[in-house]
């Protein structure tokens, strides 16, 4: 039933907007106005529609009432929009001070905080030089020993052979 009163309802609409446009004819040399979006669109709810104004964005529920359908205007919390605006317009100033900050130049830079001479380096260039003296007998020692292998291999090799 509902459906059906609804679908009359579209349907009766349509026919009288149409009879009324039909009723203005236009002078056959005028330009017809492009076809843009409708000023209206309607989502589904669940006792009925809601209605968006795309010009003014107001939204209205539009519901079956005693005598027909009828759109009522959604309230709206208009204090709560007030709020978030004054808060929105108070972190765009901050904002644009922290900007205007940081395009003013840059402070001198501080001197450091320790302005003694280093200290003299001769102590860990003689452990450098033993470190290295060190890795060079390491590897020496190594390289001797592979040599070793490398020979009792082969003599093993030709007594076998």
């Amino acid at each position: 039933m509902r459906k059906t009163t609804f679908a009359f309802a579209v349907t009766l609409a349509l026919c009288c907007a149409g009879l009324s446009a039909l009723a203005q004819e236009p002078a056959p040399d005028a330009a017809l106005p492009a076809a843009g979006p409708s000023r209206y669109s309607f989502n589904r709810v669940d006792n009925g529609f809601l209605r968006l104004d795309n010009q003014s964005g107001q939204v209205a529920f539009c519901g079956q009432h005693a005598v027909g359908w009828a759109c009522e205007a959604v309230p709206e919390d208009r204090a709560a929009l007030e709020k978030e605006i004054a808060r929105l317009q108070d972190e765009v100033t901050s904002l644009k001070r922290e900007v205007a900050s940081l395009r003013e130049p840059p402070p001198p830079p501080r001197p450091p905080a320790e302005l003694s001479p280093p200290a003299d380096n001769h102590d860990d260039a003689a452990k450098l030089r033993e470190d290295m003296e060190r890795a060079r007998a390491a590897l020496e020692h190594a390289w001797r020993g592979l040599v070793d292998m490398i020979i009792t291999f082969q003599k093993d090799m030709m007594r076998k052979g």
